[in-house]
């Protein structure tokens, strides 16, 4: 009888023992991959923070900027590697302008992008700009 109890009493310390340790493993697990969705939005929020919003404020405003997050990067990724003197640093910074003044962000169109890039390069673009922003335009429009 003594054996019995000591197996039983073993099992039950070692599942209260291991099971808050396997449920924080499953738990960072699930925070890890929701902020590898989230990482645009994250950092648009970062960048609105670190410009002295409140930080509740400041994903409320990056999540009402971005509707569906991969399709969004894969647009920003487009436009990036399209586009050689853009930098990420640049664009994000005119993304969070964007969040912050509640404006619309239309990768698709070619008339917002080509008002995008001349805001963020503060000058006309040229001919061969011209056409690289709208073949980012055409290559965004069929991932809608």
């Amino acid at each position: 009888m003594n054996r019995k109890h000591f197996i039983t009493v073993s099992l039950l310390l070692s599942a209260l023992a291991f099971n808050p340790l396997i449920a924080n493993e499953l738990y960072l697990d699930h925070t890890s991959s929701q902020r590898q969705i989230n990482t645009i939005s994250s950092q648009i929020a970062s960048l609105l923070y670190n410009r002295g919003l409140d930080e509740d404020v400041a994903y409320e405003l990056s999540e009402g900027l971005i509707e569906d997050n991969e399709l969004f990067e894969t647009m920003i990724n487009n436009l990036l590697s399209h586009h050689q003197d853009l930098t990420e640093d640049v664009l994000f910074e005119y993304l969070s302008t964007a969040a912050l003044h509640r404006q619309s962000i239309d990768l698709t169109s070619y008339d917002h992008l080509v008002h995008m890039l001349t805001n963020i390069k503060s000058k006309a673009l040229t001919e061969d700009e011209l056409k690289a922003v709208n073949n980012i335009s055409k290559l965004n429009q069929m991932l809608v």
